[in-house]
């Protein structure tokens, strides 16, 4: 009988734990997903007044699904459990008491009643979500004795390890051990430099944009608005159009079903991103530069560049991929191939042309790192490397397939692409002007740079590469990787408004700027003169770089949100602000003055509509469907350049005709979208008639439409308008 080694006993014990742990945390994630979550539920009992007097003060404090339980006693949902909200209930003078909300912080109790769990994939009984945490306990059990039977047995803390000889040795000599205690914690910083950067890096960004956070724009809230269309029972694909961005909404959904809609939870995921995106550059630069503080210097200008919060996928992928590229230049083994196959899987369906740009990198990595083995191999191994990604997709593919099919997927996606490029192309290249840093010159010199640094950086790898001088094992497929990315990424991303499209194509340039001043300042040249002349034009070229930087990411604000010139106790200010506006639902945001004038309507629409119920936007405010809590009709998330279809606006209108918008709201520019979705425009004018204007500071009116056919069942004593339910209705997923 063959005996079993130590070490595979180990590996068996530790990959056991682990996948324990992940199997019970996928299921703790699933839970949301698959059975719901149920919502807080309050107890009011009324004073003795009359039904419609109670009716009235349920739409007055928001209260939705009324549930008697005797006397005068109620059950409700509330609408809004914000501490002003809850103390209007707790104090209004229809209300006699409550229970399940704090008297103290007018705050739902930690252990309140909760409805039936709502909005998951499977309506079962309810010992099923039950059921499924409690397996999830067991198997974190059962993890947790597999990895402290692995830490146990481990090759470096089982028994005659070095580790556990040393620990021994300490524990026998307690003084000395703290004598030599400062000496020995210095020594492992210095060993493992690179790792500490690496950590700091990534606090340091999310405290930055933590502290410089003041809420989302509008953009961001086109893939919120997508996520909210499928939290609320629509299907992607099938009932209204994915943009290419699956993986992004979805992941903003899960966070709600998983945390809640505040914006604290958008906010995270969007926080993790760009600080994983920058730990992953200062670890990439540091090999590439061959100098920490060039790493440190060129992450920097990537945290202060100061991309918008919408773009937080470009920098987690094009970071985390460049890292990927590094081990699978060195080494492009069948584990890595397969690792870089599932990261380009990822970069796909976070957004499908981040897959493409960092599929063809990757492919050129792996060209380059097998052609000593000949190009039959180097090919063999780019084919595996597609395959293996394109089997990680193939769920997607066969959701895509059985939901409306490939081939009009991309049809649709092409024609949101086009209508972007269209609406963003630039039409002329930036040139410089008089006048010192200004937005316009800030914004020529560093589009030029992003343009340089690849041609820069691949003349020296391919000067290095000719004359056999590569400083790394795979240095030669690396920068070759970067390089073609830089070209994809700044083709694709810098477009008009370049102040806010350069940051987006950040994480390429300071890869490469690391690497091409590895060349003049850590290495030595012959010609030391002309090697001291070559670091004084990028000591100006940085110095010029970080004032064009400071110009369009206007640095000088960030400083001032983050109120660090007033010290700790400014920053302690800052942090409570902060906190206070990510504990609010987004409907405390206020990303366009567009949405911040509809407010009043919002909040009509919780108390005279049903969830179910759609609006149609005719311009470019996707944060209006987020705040309002309601699935836009029709295919796309509004009626904007790029959000829907003109092309196919027939299919469109033959999707809302089937299910209307019970309001349609024209803002912004309506000539254009009169020319643009003509058909639907008549469609309105023929179906709606005008309900009410909005008027909004400095930027006109918004008109709002109701559907002429739905008759409504009373007035909103609040604004006069037509109410369309008795019973509000929860507004936000």
């Amino acid at each position: 009988m063959r005996s079993v080694s130590p070490r595979n006993t180990w590996n068996r014990l530790l990959a056991g734990g682990v996948a324990s742990a992940l199997s019970a945390g996928v299921l703790l994630a699933l839970i949301p997903i698959l059975f719901g979550r149920p919502l807080p539920m309050i107890r009011v009992d009324w004073r003795n007044i009359s039904e419609p007097d109670r009716i009235g003060a349920e739409q007055r404090l928001q209260l939705s699904e009324p549930a008697p339980i005797g006397g005068r006693a109620w059950y409700y949902v509330p609408l809004d459990t914000s501490p002003q909200a809850l103390l209007a209930v707790v104090t209004d003078p229809a209300v006699e008491d409550t229970r399940g909300i704090d008297r103290r912080t007018f705050q739902i109790t930690d252990s309140p009643a909760l409805t039936p769990r709502r909005g998951g994939l499977l309506a079962g009984p309810r010992w099923m979500a039950g059921g499924t945490r409690l397996l999830a306990y067991a198997l974190a059990g059962l993890s947790a004795l597999l990895m402290l039977s692995a830490l146990l047995s481990s090759p470096r803390l089982g028994p005659g390890s070095t580790a556990r000889t040393r620990m021994a040795g300490r524990l026998r000599d307690p003084a000395g051990t703290l004598r030599t205690l400062p000496h020995t914690l210095g020594a492992g910083l210095r060993q493992h430099t690179t790792a500490v950067a690496v950590i700091l890096v990534f606090l340091a960004t999310v405290a930055w944009r933590f502290l410089t956070f003041t809420g989302f724009t509008n953009d961001h809230y086109a893939h919120l608005a997508l996520a909210q269309q499928m939290l609320l029972g629509d299907r992607p694909i099938r009932d209204f159009a994915d943009p290419g961005w699956p993986l992004t909404y979805l992941l903003t959904a899960a966070g709600w079903l998983l945390a809640g809609n505040s914006m604290a939870t958008e906010w995270t995921i969007t926080a993790l991103g760009f600080g994983i995106g920058a730990a992953c550059t200062v670890a990439v630069a540091r090999q590439l530069s061959g100098s920490l503080t060039i790493a440190l210097l060129v992450t920097t200008f990537e945290v202060l560049i100061y991309p918008r919060s919408y773009s937080y996928p470009k920098m987690l992928v094009y970071g985390a991929f460049a890292w990927i590229i590094l081990g699978l230049a060195r080494r492009p083994s069948t584990r890595r191939i397969v690792l870089t196959a599932l990261a380009i899987a990822i970069a796909f369906l976070l957004r499908h042309d981040h897959g493409l740009f960092v599929g063809a990198a990757a492919a050129a990595c792996v060209f380059l790192a097998t052609r000593s083995q000949g190009w039959r191999d180097a090919v063999r191994r780019v084919t595996q490397l597609t395959a293996i990604t394109a089997a990680f997709l193939l769920p997607w593919i066969l959701f895509v397939s059985f939901n409306g099919g490939l081939l009009a997927y991309f049809e649709a996606g092409l024609d949101y692409s086009r209508g972007e490029a269209a609406a963003t192309a630039l039409t002329s290249l930036p040139g410089f002007q008089g006048g010192g840093m200004t937005t316009m010159n800030a914004n020529a010199w560093l589009f030029w740079l992003f343009w340089s640094l690849p041609v820069l950086a691949g003349v020296i790898v391919w000067r290095r590469a000719r004359g056999h001088r590569e400083q790394w094992v795979g240095e030669l497929p690396t920068v070759v990787a970067l390089v073609i990315m830089s070209v994809l990424v700044n083709g694709s991303f810098i477009r008009q408004a370049l102040e806010v499209r350069i940051p987006d194509a950040v994480v390429p340039a300071v890869l490469l700027a690391a690497y091409a001043l590895r060349a003049c300042w850590t290495n030595l040249w012959r010609q030391r003169g002309l090697q001291w002349a070559v670091r004084f034009v990028t000591i100006a070229g940085v110095v010029v770089s970080g004032a064009a930087v400071s110009q369009i990411s206007v640095v000088a604000d960030q400083y001032d949100n983050a109120m660090i010139s007033r010290g700790l106790s400014g920053i302690r200010i800052r942090t409570s602000e902060v906190i206070e506006l990510l504990r609010r639902s987004h409907r405390g945001d206020t990303p366009s003055r567009y949405s911040a004038a509809l407010a009043p309507f919002f909040d009509y629409l919780d108390r005279c509509s049903s969830q179910s119920d759609r609006l149609i936007v005719t311009g470019e405010f996707p944060d209006v469907l987020v705040l309002a809590g309601r699935r836009f009709a029709g295919d796309g998330v509004v009626f904007g350049a790029w959000y829907s279809s003109s092309v196919h606006q027939d299919r469109t209108l033959a999707q809302i005709e089937e299910d209307p918008a019970l309001f349609a709201l024209h803002m912004g520019d309506y000539s254009t979208f009169q020319e643009r979705f003509n058909l639907i425009d008549q469609y309105l004018n023929r179906e709606y008639d005008e309900m009410a204007e909005v008027a909004v500071p400095e930027a006109g009116t918004i008109r709002i439409l109701k559907l002429r056919r739905r008759a409504p069942v009373g007035t909103d004593a609040a604004t006069g308008w037509p109410c369309f339910t008795t019973r509000p209705t929860p507004s936000r997923p």
